[in-house]
């Protein structure tokens, strides 16, 4: 057996260039202790393991652009994880529209 022990939310290091990212709700603030500010938190499924996303301000304006500038229009919408010099980046995969 080989334990999980990334967590429950999604950083850098706890991805590989090419994961996808399914997003699995329209999110919610929360206030993180750590951070000690409200974030906006994203469900998230990683691998088939539900994990928690907080995307940053310019992943958050990546997502409002591919997908409407309401969260609840990202439900089920699926993102690719690129890593840069240790910094996630994301790819919005993006449904063709049928005409």
């Amino acid at each position: 057996m080989i334990p999980d022990f990334s967590g429950d939310f999604i950083s850098a290091k706890s991805v590989k260039d090419g994961d996808m990212l399914e997003i699995l709700d329209e999110g919610k603030y929360e206030y993180s202790e750590n951070l000690k500010k409200e974030v906006f938190n994203l469900k998230v499924n990683l691998n088939g393991k539900p994990k928690t996303w907080s995307p940053n301000n310019k992943h958050g304006k990546i997502l409002q652009l591919a997908f409407g500038p309401d969260s609840k229009a990202w439900i089920n919408q699926k993102v690719q994880v690129v890593i840069i010099e240790d910094q996630m980046l994301i790819k919005p995969i993006v449904k063709e529209k049928i005409k």
